[in-house]
């Protein structure tokens, strides 16, 4: 009977164990001279960051994503996750860490800009990181030499989930160790992480239960991989693995309950399933078997859906999905379409015709054959049209290639293309409706997928994410902007890493860098500077500096004439409004006014205060009022504390019309105990520089004893004696 009880006891007493998730993403298209630059790397390390945090259990202040780093670079954001494993550890924390790699690699390792970070380094690093469970994924071609470590093999999978005790690694590679990672141009990713990261929305969750393992994931990624690459010229890509885990269960990675919005495929609803976003990207895609329901975590907003039996028949669907909603696809709400509206597997192959010359679309060689063709010069005297280009594409008035732009696309009036890599340039409109890398000007610039580069126009618009610069009167990037924002109007709907200068700037997810403008707006956590007449953010860790400063919670400085916020750990203002900081009123005497009223507002530790006092002595020999605003930082010691206050009083005869005020500047050092929450006892010494603004006034009168600087200026020191309310 004993037993039982003292068990019981045992687990009663013992600390509660929270799981804590860290994961560093690195992204690298840049694998240095000699190797062709990746496209899509960078982009699927956000993927890979957004799906962590929207359904892996990693808090996004956990999350290291790091684009086209250097090997010291990399080594040192090991390093910084380390110290970061090691801190979350010191507490009753089970700590699991998630490392992510897509790029280039060899045999020996990583390629990071021309230079090689070794798996032995990597594997160094990896073993060395203060985790119960160290989870890697390398997406890069031979990245299957990293398992070939330490005598590193396949072995059964132990896997378990956050209540469990396991301890170990699971390293998963996109390929063997002799073979080449591939992406795909209709993808716009790599395929290995496209086929991963659709398994952790969903699709590979094959047990129906709304979480996604480890071994579902990779199983999902393998035969998807295997299945697309078995036909390409590069050839059949396996994926690999290195488990070696100890314990029982299964190591979820993704939770479809903890999902913004869900889209369930009904039962009867079977074969290849394409989840497209409001930009035409592909979101998820799922090999589908009519007979069980499959659910998918989302985000909120408008999606296509494509679905393709394999016999012929292709229906779809738009819908829209609302924040915290689930939302059902059956069978009969696919409409009929041709098989031209699905997403296809491959390119469309297309004639290929080395010089293009036109006057106008028809009339040109191209004019004659069945499809516009790719070609690697092409001139229009008017107007030119092409499929694709590598090389050039000029026109007087128009240029327009169906597909890809590799290369100078020069429109006097207007250029169009699918995706840009290299010059673009325009007199009135340049619109791509493909990511563009490089440089483009025009007077109006529309890039339906990521803006990479510099890019000067009077308005430039990218739906998608925006690395480098965008300069203009009026500048929007729908997803995230890494680098520069300058014009008059600057919007992102996504996160800022970087700048944005103009007269208005809005950040919808937050920023990391610096905002100014006439008005600032970032509503989700941000750090770094905010500088304007209004900053509004969310959770801001640096510094706002305006007229109007508004935040939820600042680690930081707040400096203006109103501050907002829920907290704040250094509002300086005229007026700081902070709900869950500093609200205090004090009475106390002094030398220069026998009865003084102040109300403190602010933080704990930074306040400013607003002040009225009455002495009945003055410099024209009436009674005066004094009114004064000033600043003051406290310190705690237990029940005691310190306060240095600094300020400005106006001196007014009581009763008497305007007769010319004197100032009186202030500085406090007071000593306070706190008898009971609600009132405290301080005293200490001050120093008053009292100055008449005028010759008539005679500042003597103010205090019997001090010492004279000139005729209008008085010394006078004192002490002062209060309490403190609230």
């Amino acid at each position: 009977m004993m037993l039982p009880l003292v068990l019981s006891l045992l687990v009663s007493q013992a600390p509660e164990v929270t799981l804590r998730r860290f994961a560093l993403i690195a992204g690298a298209n840049d694998g240095g001279a000699g190797r062709v630059t990746l496209r899509y790397a960078n982009s699927d390390a956000r993927a890979m960051s957004k799906v962590l945090t929207q359904l892996g259990g990693v808090d996004p202040r956990d999350i290291l994503l790091v684009e086209d780093p250097s090997p010291t670079q990399l080594s040192q954001a090991l390093d910084a996750l380390s110290l970061r494993l090691r801190d979350a550890k010191s507490g009753p924390s089970r700590v699991e860490v998630f490392f992510y790699y897509s790029g280039h690699s060899d045999e020996e390792g990583l390629l990071l800009k021309g230079d090689r970070y070794s798996y032995a380094a990597l594997r160094g690093k990896l073993d060395g990181l203060p985790a119960e469970v160290r989870i890697a994924v390398l997406d890069s071609c031979a990245s299957g030499a990293l398992n070939l470590l330490k005598g590193g093999a396949p072995r059964p999978s132990f896997l378990v989930d956050a209540s469990s005790s396991l301890s170990g690694h699971a390293f998963l590679t996109s390929s063997s160790a002799d073979e080449a990672a591939q992406e795909s141009e209709r993808l716009k990713a790599s395929i290995f992480t496209h086929f991963f990261l659709s398994g952790l929305r969903g699709a590979a969750d094959v047990s129906r239960d709304g979480r996604v393992t480890l071994a579902e994931a990779y199983q999902y990624a393998f035969s998807e991989t295997l299945a697309r690459t078995t036909s390409t010229r590069a050839g059949p890509q396996r994926p690999g693995w290195d488990i070696q885990l100890v314990g029982t269960g299964d190591l979820v990675l993704t939770d479809l309950r903890a999902s913004d919005a869900k889209l369930v495929l009904g039962a009867e609803v079977g074969g290849r399933v394409n989840v497209l976003g409001a930009n035409g990207g592909l979101v998820v895609e799922v090999a589908k078997a009519a007979g069980k329901s499959v659910e998918l975590g989302l985000e909120a907003g408008e999606y296509r859906v494509v679905v393709d039996d394999g016999a012929g028949h292709v229906g779809e669907a738009r819908l829209t999905l609302a924040p915290q909603s689930s939302q059902v696809l059956e069978r009969s709400a696919l409409t009929s379409t041709t098989l031209e509206a699905t997403v296809r597997r491959g390119d469309e192959p297309r004639p290929y015709l080395p010089v293009e010359v036109a006057f106008v679309p028809p009339l040109s060689i191209a004019g004659l054959m069945s499809a516009p063709p790719r070609v690697n010069f092409g001139l229009g005297v008017i107007g030119v049209r092409v499929g694709a280009v590598d090389g050039a594409l000029l026109g007087s008035v128009f240029s327009w290639s169906d597909d890809t732009l590799r290369g100078l696309g020069v429109g006097g009036a207007f250029l169009k293309t699918g995706s840009l890599t290299g010059v673009g340039l325009s007199g009135a409109g340049l619109v791509a409706t493909g990511d563009v890398t490089g440089l483009t000007g025009s007077v109006v610039t529309v890039v339906t997928g990521k803006l990479i580069g510099l890019h000067p126009s009077a308005a430039s618009v990218a739906i998608g994410d925006v690395t480098g610069a965008q300069l203009g009167v009026a500048t929007f990037s729908g997803g995230d902007v890494r680098g520069l924002q300058a014009g008059v109007l600057e919007i992102a709907l996504g996160e800022v890493r970087g700048a944005q200068l103009g007269v208005a700037n809005y950040a919808g997810r937050g920023f990391g860098g610096f905002q100014a403008g006439v008005a600032n707006l970032g509503w989700a956590d941000s750090w770094g500077a905010q500088i304007g007449v209004l900053n509004v953010g969310g959770d801001v860790t640096g510094t706002q500096i305006g007229l109007l400063n508004i935040a939820k919670n600042v680690k930081g400085a707040q400096i203006g004439l109103l501050n907002i916020a829920q907290t704040s750990t250094a509002p300086v203002g005229l007026l700081n409004i902070i709900t869950r900081g500093k609200f205090n009123i004090a009475a106390w005497t002094s030398e220069t006014a026998v009865a003084n009223v102040a109300l403190k507002l602010g933080s704990p530790n930074v306040f400013s205060y607003v002040s009225a006092g009455l002495n009945p002595r003055g410099p024209t020999g009436h009674s005066n009022v004094a009114l004064g605003l000033g600043l003051g930082a406290r310190l705690h010691f237990g029940r005691w504390y310190g306060e240095l206050e600094g300020g400005v009083d106006a001196l007014q005869p009581l009763g008497l019309p305007w007769v010319g005020s004197t100032l009186s500047s202030t500085a406090r050092i007071n000593v306070g105990f706190q008898l009971f929450d609600a009132l405290a006892v301080f005293a200490g010494p001050h120093l008053d520089v009292v100055t008449a603004v005028t010759n008539d006034q005679d500042v003597r009168t103010l205090s019997p004893w001090g010492f004279d600087v000139s005729p209008r200026v008085r010394l006078v020191p004192g002490f002062v004696l209060g309490a403190q309310f609230l």
